[in-house]
């Protein structure tokens, strides 16, 4: 795995929710066993003894799962830090869906365009009081639309039933290896911050109060290795997030070199 992410960096508290503004994508997936999502983070718990909750939405290219490559719209949870199989969508027991206009996996089309029209997802996460479930919230450009699409029973985790300790948002990829190199799988729009191309989060929210959402104060951005995808800090409510893949430059290094044996074994045969 591969990320470049914003985090929440205010004081200790609960958390009961957030929103954000993410540019929707189709980045390159050289695997079909591999993907790249832009999302929500919403957890509890530890990796530590596997009591890790989460909570997650946002846009995902998953061409095995998915079998296109279209940015789609996904929900996922786990509550044992990822030990289990994946809880992805409507595929097993645990969200559960109310609207029939926004379906959970449909795709988000067009996807933004370099130097065009960009095409925006908003996801609002909230918990209601006491036992309440967790909503699901979803808008498209400027969220002008946003609407409730499902939720979350509180029943299904066990560090989450009240309150959540941590929130983060940006993006993921998976890289398998599977040509023994790291992928040429994209993340965002395939190019890294600091360009008007670049994905981006923006009008990040964050509630530590149940219903009451307020700008995020304090945001801290990191990337776990920004040799392949970065990310870049515009304000404490926005940032810019994503790249191509080291991977890429490396491969056609490695090309170029094969090609000029190739050309010098020619010039003296």
């Amino acid at each position: 795995m591969q990320y470049a992410i914003g985090f929440f960096d205010g004081p200790p508290s609960k958390i009961y929710g957030t929103k954000a503004t993410f540019n929707v994508w189709r980045p390159k997936v050289e695997q079909a066993t591999e993907f790249s999502l832009a999302q929500v983070w919403i957890t509890s718990g530890s990796y530590d003894n596997n009591t890790l909750n989460t909570i997650e939405a946002g846009w995902q290219v998953y061409p095995d799962f998915y079998k296109d490559s279209q940015p789609r719209l996904f929900v996922f949870w786990t509550t044992d830090a990822y030990t289990s199989p994946a809880c992805y969508n409507l595929r097993c027991p645990g969200f559960v869906q109310t609207s029939r206009t926004v379906l959970i996996e449909g795709a988000i089309t067009p996807a933004s365009a370099i130097g065009g029209r960009q095409t925006e997802l908003t996801i609002h996460i909230w918990k209601d009081p006491g036992r309440g479930p967790w909503w699901l919230g979803v808008g498209f450009n400027n969220g002008t639309n946003l609407s409730a699409i499902g939720y979350w029973p509180v029943e299904i985790f066990s560090l989450l039933a009240d309150h959540a300790e941590n929130l983060q948002w940006g993006g993921e990829i998976v890289d398998n290896r599977a040509l023994g190199r790291h992928t040429t799988t994209e993340m965002g729009s395939g190019y890294r911050p600091g360009s008007d191309r670049a994905a981006y989060v923006r009008d990040l929210q964050v509630s530590v109060s149940p219903r009451e959402f307020l700008p995020v104060s304090r945001l801290i951005v990191g990337a776990t290795n920004s040799s392949y995808y970065s990310v870049e800090k515009y304000s404490n409510s926005s940032f810019s997030y994503g790249g191509p893949h080291r991977g890429a430059a490396v491969h056609i290094e490695y090309d170029m070199i094969l090609l000029y044996i190739c050309f010098a074994f020619l010039l003296f045969v």
